[in-house]
């Protein structure tokens, strides 16, 4: 069995909405995170990040990305669409995230962000998000709702042994791409099985 603690998200990460700017702002400047690029990647890098935006000094010291934060969709027509996540794993310089988004920022060193990354694709979560989201005209999430979720902390090393084995299993999965359909659907099914069974730190069958 794991060992593991269960704790608050609120307590392992600060929480700040992202920017928003006129059209006339956009296409020149520093990097932008956009929200397709949130919604489309479980994992950020820096070459993944095309958009760019004009920012001040200030924008950025306040918005500025780092590694190891995890973004969240904010607002979307459905609750489905809202609450998934990507983890940017590179430091990059003068890089800001959309308004549309929520960014997490690490308060300890208790996370490895790949860790993080396959936490929030997580049956539990995704059913959390779903189940706790606003709706009025469009569904929406808020950083003290995603605050309040119990994320289970194992240590660093078991972390690592998680990360290593659930890495395999998405490189499977992509590589397979190209493949039959049913054979990617059926090695996708046995990815996200070990995922959310790994991560809610139970016993696999023998």
């Amino acid at each position: 069995m794991f060992g593991y603690v269960t704790l608050p998200m609120g307590s392992l990460f600060d929480f700040r909405n992202g920017l928003s700017k006129g059209k006339d702002f956009f296409g020149s400047g520093i990097p932008f995170i956009r929200y397709t690029d949130v919604y489309n990647n479980r994992f950020l890098k820096e070459e993944d990040i095309t958009a760019l935006v004009e920012c001040t000094p200030a924008e950025i010291e306040k918005l500025g990305v780092h590694r190891g934060d995890v973004f969240f969709t904010r607002t979307s027509e459905t609750a489905e669409d809202v609450g998934w996540s990507s983890v940017m794993l590179d430091d990059i310089g003068g890089c800001v995230f959309n308004g549309f988004t929520i960014k997490a920022t690490p308060k300890t060193n208790y996370l490895l962000p790949e860790y993080c990354a396959f936490c929030f694709a997580t049956e539990d979560f995704r059913k959390y998000v779903t189940s706790h989201c606003a709706f009025t005209t469009r569904a929406s999430l808020t950083g003290k709702t995603i605050a309040e979720y119990q994320l289970a902390v194992p240590s660093i090393e078991k972390q690592q042994e998680i990360v290593n084995v659930l890495n395999k299993f998405h490189s499977i999965c992509n590589d397979l791409s190209a493949g039959l359909p049913a054979e990617i659907e059926a090695r996708q099914k046995q990815y996200e099985y070990y995922r959310d069974k790994l991560l809610s730190f139970k016993e696999l069958p023998k």
